[in-house]
């Protein structure tokens, strides 16, 4: 699993278009992906990756979404504490 956290301008990325083709994308909302995450709206310019893939976070906290084996990106845009407690909760979801 991959959190990336540091980087929310749509310039800016801190992985690959290549990684967010292969991997389950987790978003904290898909809107604000896709006005702010760099690493989402390039992936998507590029063709690595289409808005219907991307995973809002509350789906899976809720459980309504079962995060699959393979690669996870969690791509955060809000508080870095905020993060921290989202992406714990993803993981420990895959775990179960």
């Amino acid at each position: 699993m991959v959190a990336a956290v540091g980087a929310h301008t749509p310039d800016a990325r801190e992985v690959d278009a290549a990684f967010c083709a292969r991997a389950t994308v987790i978003v904290e909302d898909p809107a604000t992906a896709l006005r702010e995450c760099g690493d989402v709206i390039l992936a998507i310019a590029s063709g690595d990756l289409t808005p219907a893939r991307l995973v809002p976070m509350a789906d899976v906290v809720r459980g309504s979404f079962v995060v699959p084996p393979g690669p996870v990106f969690y791509k955060g845009s809000g508080m870095s504490w905020q993060d921290l407690v989202i992406a714990s909760a993803v993981l420990s979801t895959r775990s179960r």
